[in-house]
């Protein structure tokens, strides 16, 4: 098959997905070409070695990738951020159709693109897979990006435009899922294919000492949030646990990454002289195994809000496939799983007394006990989350769609 891939964010952005998504299917023998942006994730800035202009195909691991003009912003501004999500579509609409050959389907990553998606059902009259990770647009007033009007009310109509129209829609756990069915969407058109975590960058490693050391995180209980500082990862939830637990000598909060809410999350720290946490700047993903080999316990955190109850972040994979201890704070089924296989404890969101007593759980755990949840942690991956199982799962609704 010859598959278009639709997505705003690509490699070298950090979104792990799309960019296996596509190197998978070229692997089994299928053409891929990823229409994206240029990229500017997470930080808002064009990348290094990057400039903006009207087009640039180049071919990455047997993908071949055209990027488009984009408006770059990852701010707290509104305004801006839809100009990027705007600026992306605009150049779609207006540009790829010249620069793009009939495929046999389009795959299109979240509900930002089915505008354009459409225009090109129509043009090339070849269906669709939709893919969302977040239910839209209830994911925007989770996090405080949008609120109730007449915006909402046309980005709700645009998704279910979306819907209406794909051959099939992909939800990356049963919680989406549900909700898709309660706002009428077929059962036989939605596919549940959880995310899984890039294998060749994300496993058991050894403890590097010096690595350890350069950051200060030796002879520590350390745990450890990685990826996103954005408004639903409630960080001032852990710096308030933080601040619970400045007194036992041995706990540290090592955070690494950025994102919208570093700085603030960094003032607020700072504000409370807390000597217990540690900013560690975005790393190379192929670096990020060796910082989850230094941490005891790796953080998976959401603000409290019922759309976070059915959402899963596509990091936590990536924390089972390394083989560590989960402490995820959510509510919801996701989070009951990951306690139920043994491989996390599970605390009340926006709670900083719940989570604190969570951390003080786990720090007087034994090695031995922590070593098991890490080994329930790779045992779920395995049988649950590997690409190849849930690439072979994306491949069947491609075939079926065409």
């Amino acid at each position: 098959m010859k598959i278009y891939i639709i997505s705003q964010w690509y490699y070298p952005e950090p979104d792990g997905r799309v960019s296996a998504l596509a190197e998978g299917l070229v692997s089994k023998g299928h053409q891929v070409v990823v229409i994206t942006a240029f990229p500017n994730y997470p930080q808002g800035k064009i990348y290094q070695d990057y400039r903006i202009k009207l087009r640039q195909w180049e071919e990455i691991n047997g993908v071949h990738v055209l990027r488009l003009p984009i408006y770059p912003d990852h701010s707290h501004s509104a305004v801006k951020r839809a100009l990027n999500y705007v600026s992306f579509s605009l150049s779609l609409f207006f540009l790829a159709p010249w620069f793009i050959k009939k495929p046999d389907i389009f795959w299109a990553y979240t509900p930002f693109v089915v505008l354009p998606v459409l225009w090109f059902k129509q043009i090339f009259n070849k269906p669709y897979v939709l893919e969302i990770t977040d239910i839209w647009p209830d994911t925007m007033f989770a996090t405080g990006m949008l609120k109730q009007g007449f915006l909402a009310k046309i980005l709700n109509g645009i998704a279910k435009l979306g819907y209406k129209y794909a051959s099939s829609i992909i939800v990356q756990n049963i919680g989406f899922k549900t909700c898709l069915l309660e706002r009428g969407i077929e059962e036989n058109k939605t596919v549940v294919i959880e995310n899984w975590a890039d294998e060749t960058l994300f496993r058991p490693v050894d403890y590097n000492l010096n690595k350890a050391e350069e950051h200060n995180i030796n002879n520590k209980f350390n745990i450890m949030f990685a990826g996103n500082m954005g408004l639903a990862q409630g960080l001032e939830n852990i710096i308030d646990a933080a601040q619970i637990c400045r007194d036992i000598k041995d706990i540290q909060f090592v955070f690494i990454g950025d994102g919208v809410c570093l700085h603030a999350v960094k003032q607020k720290a700072n504000s409370l002289e807390l000597e217990n946490v540690c900013f560690i700047e975005r790393k190379p993903l192929n670096e990020m195994a060796d910082y989850f080999a230094l941490a005891d316990v790796l953080l998976v955190s959401l603000r409290d809000d019922p759309l976070f109850d059915i959402t899963l972040p596509s990091k936590t994979q990536a924390y089972l496939a390394c083989g560590k201890p989960i402490l995820i704070v959510k509510r919801g089924e996701d989070a009951k799983m990951l306690e139920d296989e043994g491989c996390a404890i599970a605390c009340e969101p926006d709670k900083p007394q719940a989570l604190a007593d969570a951390i003080m759980r786990l720090n007087v755990l034994n090695g031995d006990e922590l070593t098991r949840m890490g080994e329930c942690s790779l045992n779920l991956y395995k049988k649950r989350y590997t690409k190849e199982y849930l690439l072979m799962k994306m491949e069947k609704v491609l075939t079926n769609a065409v």
